[in-house]
């Protein structure tokens, strides 16, 4: 169970009985929002990490004394935690909800009930990382008026200041760093008030984040080209084409498995398919921020690729490796039709089960949230599985695995697939025509 950065924080928050030290909060303003035309536009961003970066024994506050109101048993409130970083939720909603009101493309909408069982959630392109340098807070640790007992709830005002990073995860780098601080000034008693301070305090420092100019101008460059989405559009990419199968497809199954790979960065796996002898589609996700990744083959070989196009949006990437001799896939460019039946191959969960074989059918035609059409089926796919081959009865290549809906990776039959046609056209990939011998 991860230990709440809240709860880090309240234990952290210890009373002394000693000389009130003066601790003054800082009156920061709201910030006026920067105008975004179009949020789509910007990149997407999501909160990684809030740190808090206070000496042990630091005042961060005091307490107040108002007569039949406010009780004072103790002066100050000392920080005795130190250095301090986690992830709390809390956080997390008020960093998008603050974002989003400001018309950023954040990451994990906190509404979503299901978020974290949908795997087809945007990637950021930016993660930022969030560092408390500073609180400062009043407080009214309210009583009972008649006897003075305590209620055990508090009100009051604090400020707070946050030091900001910007992290790239295509580069692997901090590209913007800056600070900006926030006041909240809460009226209504409730318990543990000082933490409602704080976290509306952070929620004003992020909205302050929002209207920072430099930011936005980041957010808002070509994002994409780390894609080689410029390239891709503008140099087509000839391979040749295959020979359609037309035999059913447990006549081929042995050769068309062996053009099914596992895609290893280190971190975690994909599936991909050879549909060239030295290239291999696959998802963008399961190589994002890679450029060298290790492919297994189905007979345990494992040879290195390298990543040379990429589209985010459709979630399509194309890694070059060394001639291999393993068959590529011949690709139908024909749509299928609904109830047409179908089969999923790829390394579902672990790595030890690459090339599994599943079915299902073409339960409709989708369009996701970039208004790109996705295929529905209900053939049973699994983490790992992304990127790995949908093949059509024959065992043509008709899509690529991207996406589904379920407990945690598990699958229940409502998975989505990349139509292999928009996969190739988005990566700028044209086809050597096959020639037929006269018989």
């Amino acid at each position: 169970m991860r230990l709440s950065l809240f709860t880090i924080v309240m234990a952290a928050a210890a009373l002394s009985a000693c000389t009130r030290i003066p601790v003054e909060v800082s009156e920061v303003k709201r910030q006026p929002p920067i105008e975004i035309k179009n949020t789509a536009d910007l990149a997407p961003i999501k909160l990684s990490t809030v740190g808090i970066n206070i000496r042990r024994g630091t005042p961060i506050g005091v307490y107040t004394l108002v007569p039949f109101k406010c009780s004072v048993y103790v002066n100050n409130v000392f920080w005795n935690q130190g250095r301090i970083k986690g992830k709390d939720l809390e956080f997390e909603d008020l960093f998008y909800e603050e974002m989003k009101a400001a018309d950023f493309n954040v990451v994990g909408n906190p509404k979503n009930i299901f978020q974290g069982n949908i795997r087809d959630e945007v990637i950021p392109a930016y993660f930022i990382g969030a560092q408390i340098e500073e609180i400062k807070m009043a407080v009214c640790d309210n009583q009972n008026w008649w006897d003075g007992s305590p209620l055990n709830l508090q009100n009051g005002k604090g400020s707070i200041k946050v030091r900001w990073q910007v992290f790239t995860p295509f580069n692997k780098k901090v590209v913007y760093k800056t600070e900006t601080s926030g006041m909240a000034d809460i009226k209504t008693p409730s318990p543990s008030g000082e933490m409602v301070i704080i976290t509306e305090a952070f929620a004003e420092a992020t909205a302050n984040l929002a209207a920072d100019k430099k930011l936005v101008a980041l957010l808002s460059k070509d994002w994409r080209a780390n894609s080689d989405i410029r390239a891709v559009k503008n140099v087509p990419l000839k391979i040749p084409e295959q020979k359609l199968y037309r035999d059913p497809i447990s006549e081929n199954i042995d050769r068309i498995r062996l053009g099914s790979v596992t895609i290893d960065t280190g971190q975690w796996h994909g599936s991909g398919v050879f549909i060239s002898p030295t290239l291999i589609l696959t998802n963008h996700h399961v190589v994002e921020g890679q450029s060298i990744v290790r492919v297994t083959l189905l007979t345990g070989r494992k040879i290195l690729g390298e990543v040379i196009r990429r589209h985010p949006e459709r979630d399509v990437a194309l890694v070059q490796v060394e001639k291999s001799g393993y068959p590529p896939m011949p690709i139908r460019m024909e749509p299928l039709k609904i109830a047409e039946e179908v089969y999923a191959i790829g390394s579902p969960l672990v790595r030890k089960f690459s090339g599994t074989v599943t079915k299902g059918i073409v339960s409709r035609y989708a369009s996701n949230k970039y208004g790109l059409e996705d295929i529905q089926a209900d053939v049973d796919i699994q983490g790992g599985n992304s990127g790995g081959p949908l093949v059509d009865a024959n065992g043509n290549l008709v899509g690529l695995s991207y996406a589904g809906i379920g407990p945690g990776k598990m699958s229940i039959g409502l998975n989505f697939f990349i139509p292999i046609y928009d996969a190739v056209k988005k990566l700028n990939i044209k086809f050597r025509k096959y020639k037929r011998t006269a018989k």
